[in-house]
């Protein structure tokens, strides 16, 4: 999937162009992160008041709506019953959902919070919450003289205010032996259930057991001759898994061939219960939807739930497949508010920004199919089931920002949808002046329009 390699290139660049930045938090970045009482048990703030919507009792369900992010930087983010937990510049966060405050997840009072040696570092590549602990999955590194060894992959455990670091399981199978590690996939945790792939084929696992018993989905052994045994970090041939769960069910995507040999994006799903796989949905073909522009459908761009998927297409509109009887309709003529776009979904709303693909610089036309995007500055508000209920612009009194380039969508929950600003302000240099970077969170209420500053990221060096 091109699309998916391309966004994981950007999101390692952006990674390193933001490793210098001194994050400042609502004014507040220097205290320690969240203290929830309870952490032992998972039961998080006492009292009702700070409480979210959850789903599953003791927090093991998969969280659809927080599984994706259209922004580089930010594209790791779980939800707990008093707020949320991302990942920005490779350090954890705690968003709490009452006050919208940001704390990096770190307990020590004397912490700059400005780089590894600060607790709230992690490096994850994925997270999620379960069972009332913050859990992430890493790839480990050992660095003797100036070159780097890799160690696998691994997933750690941490208390909801960021004490307690523990690394739990491993999802290697084999020793390394040498082997370069894929970088690409990401694991899911779904009912207390770790799916993970190795060597392009998809397990599943008990969170925090034994890997070397894990149960082998779906799948053949990929090799690639990049190391013994094993593959190199960049194949364009390496079957690469979008994963995903809903009710019993838990969903990959791959792109597969067809008996032309045309390449698409289709979706299986395996059922849990049964223990069966199926191939469930494809990427629509032109007759079925119409042309759109871009490539295919992309990953922050499709969202399962009840046993459809709803998808958008940037350069198309919105639709819905009944994945039991393959019935496809359009949801919304996306195309009369914006016709290029990104979608962010949640349980009960489709919101979409109107960016664009960034322009090639040689041609000056748009750069398809690239999933590289330029920032919108408004956002169309849909009901998941394509009723537009209103349009909210994003421009308005923010000279505290500086110049806004663009708003990046991240996530939405609970009527309000997270948004990235790229701001900014020029600034003198020894070759006369640029634009710092800065990069800040915001909130848009979906009711009033409201757009609240929750975090930002800064460098003005």
């Amino acid at each position: 999937m091109g699309t998916r390699m391309t966004a994981a290139i950007v999101a390692a660049l952006m990674a390193i162009s933001l490793g210098a930045c001194d994050a400042g938090i609502n004014k507040g970045g220097s205290e320690p992160g969240p203290t929830l009482g309870g952490s032992e048990t998972g039961d998080g703030v006492d009292g009702a008041a700070g409480r979210l919507p959850f789903h599953g009792s003791d927090g093991w369900e998969f969280q659809k709506n927080m599984d994706k992010s259209a922004f580089g930087s930010m594209k790791d983010l779980c939800k707990s019953e008093t707020g949320y937990y991302f990942q920005f510049d490779s350090s954890l966060y705690y968003l709490e959902g009452s006050t919208g405050r940001v704390t990096p997840l770190c307990a020590r009072p004397d912490c700059s919070h400005d780089d590894k040696s600060c607790d709230a570092y992690a490096g994850a590549y994925a997270i999620w919450y379960s069972g009332g602990r913050l859990y992430f999955a890493k790839r480990d590194f050992e660095e003797i003289g100036g070159s780097f060894t890799e160690l696998g992959k691994h997933v750690y455990s941490v208390n909801p205010d960021g004490t307690g670091r523990r690394q739990v399981m491993s999802l290697e199978l084999q020793p390394l032996d040498g082997r370069p590690l894929s970088s690409f996939d990401e694991p899911i945790c779904h009912r207390g259930t770790v799916y993970f792939v190795y060597n392009g084929v998809l397990y599943a696992a008990p969170l925090e057991g034994d890997t070397a018993k894990a149960e082998r989905i779906f799948g053949e052994e990929y090799f690639s001759g990049g190391g013994t045994g094993g593959y190199t970090a960049y194949d364009p041939g390496e079957p690469h898994y979008t994963l995903w769960a809903d009710g019993d069910n838990v969903y990959f995507m791959l792109n597969v061939a067809d008996e032309n040999g045309a390449r698409r994006d289709a979706i299986y799903a395996y059922d849990t219960v049964e223990k069966s796989v199926a191939r469930v949905w494809e990427v629509p073909n032109e007759d079925e939807v119409g042309r759109w522009e871009t490539t295919g459908v992309e990953v922050t761009q499709w969202y399962v739930l009840n046993g459809a998927i709803y998808f958008y297409l940037s350069g198309g509109d919105y639709w819905r497949t009944d994945l039991a009887t393959g019935e496809t309709v359009k949801l919304a003529d996306t195309g009369d508010k914006t016709l290029y776009g990104t979608a962010v979904f949640s349980d009960e709303y489709m919101c979409l920004i109107n960016d664009h693909p960034m322009t090639d610089p040689v041609t000056g036309e748009y750069w398809l199919g690239t999933g590289l995007r330029e920032g919108g500055d408004t956002v169309f508000v849909y009901r998941l089931d394509g009723t537009f209920i209103r349009q909210l612009s994003l421009t308005g009194p923010w000279d505290t920002l500086g110049e806004i380039s663009g708003f990046y969508p991240v996530f939405c929950d609970e009527a309000a949808l997270y948004l990235i600003a790229d701001a900014g302000q020029m600034v003198p240099t020894d070759f006369g002046s640029q634009k710092s970077r800065c990069d800040v969170l915001c909130r848009l209420d979906l009711e009033t329009g409201e757009i609240t500053e929750a975090a930002r990221w800064q460098d003005r060096t």
